[in-house]
């Protein structure tokens, strides 16, 4: 080999090694395997919730298979929502955007083969390899702007997940308050069934009037159609949290017909704000966004001078059979533009992401103190349920029964009287759904779970034994399928008497035959 051949080989080497080392060192950005999912995963473990990866399935199967609580329908939503399903997959997206900023443009090959018009000419052929240099020297920074998005994404899709969390245990609190509202309205409806019996008995023997026995039957109708609208209710509340967990409203899935006792106590609203203001992811991703956005116009800054710069190595044979090789450089001279459109846009970009992190931080903070708000007006009205109105109503409803046995007030003015009871119980069911449904929302607002609730105890509330306060003499504790008993009891006894009286004529009735069957009965704290 000439000396001239061998020169020229080393240049070629030499002017095509620089692209080559672009090309190796460019790489390919790193993207998980599950497409940043177990990171998604691990910002909503750290913020209290259970997300199973495992065998979902079976997961799903054994948790179907019991009575839900609160945790079970949250833990299936969280693996089972269509909606969230689809909130997951647009990790791809993002996870693109990596794949994409980690690497520079493909090399651009160019040829060409020309022919000579002159006899015995060669034909002149030429080869062309450019990259672009600017991909190269701007790669670090788009990496960094890949990844601050790609985290704004994991957190935003983090709080899309505990938005989830949050539908799944306020409808869970929905379903369970309606199911055992609707078991009461069943009660009562059952308790008025008895009611027009009673009275059709005394009507029969001529001492109900007409239209008291109307008012009677009207008041049976209308339990029987709250009843019905109960149930309906509880239907729909059914239907609702099935759409949540992703699971079928006819499906064999069911949860039980009580509440938890309410906490003794909650969390303290400063406690709440400070907790808030660390756990909110979308405020986390609002924040993300506005330093990526910073970012961004800073590099823009700089990289508008530099405009697009290829690099290359051009080879080519002439017609005479001379090789040329040499480099190629193409630079877009920024004379006429400096990007300055996209500094402008940027500069907008900023003041809005600044703006929504300021407009998330007053939302964050009102809707904390909102449902921290709500949570303790529900807590007062429990108290006073429990500890005021139906104790008052339970010594209303022994009273009566004492001045009914003493022939004081008649059969029916008890029963509208145990009726008002059996409607306290009710205000107070649904207080009590009401504070778990606020805590729902608190939980909500703070982006976590609530430190208080892992003092959740088992206790549940029970529409046949429904514990209540002392300090109402002997109907401190109540149990209300006693109190059914009890009612059912008067209204037997009415009937066996009226029974007795019916087979005497009509005007020969008195108020002391009236009260022949009942007239022994007891008041319901000693009858208990």
């Amino acid at each position: 080999m000439t000396t001239a051949h061998m020169t020229t080989s080393r240049r070629w080497r030499r002017h095509i090694t620089a692209p080559i080392i672009i090309l190796g060192l460019s790489g390919c950005a790193s993207v998980p395997a599950d497409l940043g999912r177990g990171d998604v995963d691990s910002l909503v473990t750290e913020r209290g919730q259970t997300v199973d990866t495992g065998d979902t399935a079976a997961v799903l199967s054994s948790l179907v298979s019991q009575s839900l609580s609160a945790d079970d329908a949250v833990r299936i939503a969280l693996i089972n929502n269509p909606q969230l399903q689809a909130t997951y997959a647009e990790l791809g997206f993002a996870a693109a955007d990596v794949y994409e900023a980690g690497r520079i443009r493909n090399p651009i090959l160019s040829g060409s083969v020309l022919s000579s018009d002159r006899s015995g000419e060669r034909d002149q052929v030429s080869f062309g390899l450019v990259t672009s240099l600017t991909d190269f020297i701007t790669l670090p920074a788009r990496k960094r702007l890949a990844a601050a998005e790609y985290a704004a994404v994991k957190q935003h899709i983090g709080a899309a997940v505990l938005e989830t969390a949050a539908d799944a245990e306020f409808a869970y609190y929905r379903f369970v308050g309606a199911k055992q509202v609707a078991a009461l309205r069943t009660q009562i409806a059952k308790a008025a069934g008895l009611s027009v019996a009673l009275a059709e008995r005394y009507h029969d023997a001529g001492n109900l009037t007409p239209r008291d026995l109307a008012l009677e039957q009207a008041a049976a109708a209308e339990a029987q159609l709250d009843a019905l609208a109960a149930d309906a209710e509880a239907y729909a509340m059914r239907a609702t949290l099935g759409t949540v967990m992703g699971l079928s409203v006819g499906g064999p899935w069911d949860a039980p017909a009580q509440l938890p006792v309410p906490l003794a106590s909650d969390d303290p609203l400063d406690e709440l704000l400070a907790l808030a203001a660390q756990s909110r992811l979308d405020l986390a991703a609002a924040h993300a966004n506005a330093d990526k956005v910073a970012d961004q116009r800073g590099v823009t800054g700089w990289t508008r001078w530099l405009g697009d710069l290829d690099v290359g190595v051009d080879r080519e044979r002439e017609t005479d059979g001379a090789h040329l090789t040499g480099p190629i450089i193409d630079w877009e001279l920024p004379l006429f533009t400096q990007n300055r459109d996209a500094l402008l846009r940027l500069d907008a970009d900023l003041q809005i992401a600044i703006a929504e992190v300021r407009r998330l931080t007053l939302a964050v903070n009102s809707e904390v103190h909102l449902a921290f708000a709500e949570t303790a007006n529900a807590r007062a009205r429990v108290k006073t349920y429990r500890d005021t109105l139906v104790p008052a109503r339970v010594a209303v409803t022994a009273r009566a029964k004492e001045e009914e046995a003493f022939m004081l007030i008649g059969i029916f003015e008890l029963l509208e009287t145990k009726q008002q009871e059996y409607d306290a119980y009710q205000g107070y069911l649904e207080v009590v759904r009401d504070y778990w449904l606020a805590r729902a929302e608190l939980t909500r607002a703070v982006g976590n779970t609530l430190p208080s609730s892992a003092k959740i105890g088992k206790d549940r509330l029970d529409v046949d034994k429904l514990i209540q306060p002392k300090g109402s003499g002997d109907h401190s504790q109540r149990n209300m399928q006693g109190d059914m008993k009890g009612m059912q009891h008067d209204m037997n006894g009415g009937m066996k008497g009226m029974q007795h009286d019916a087979a005497k004529p009509a005007e020969a009735a008195t108020p002391e035959s009236e009260h022949a069957g009942h007239g022994n009965h007891k008041p319901d704290g000693d009858s208990q």
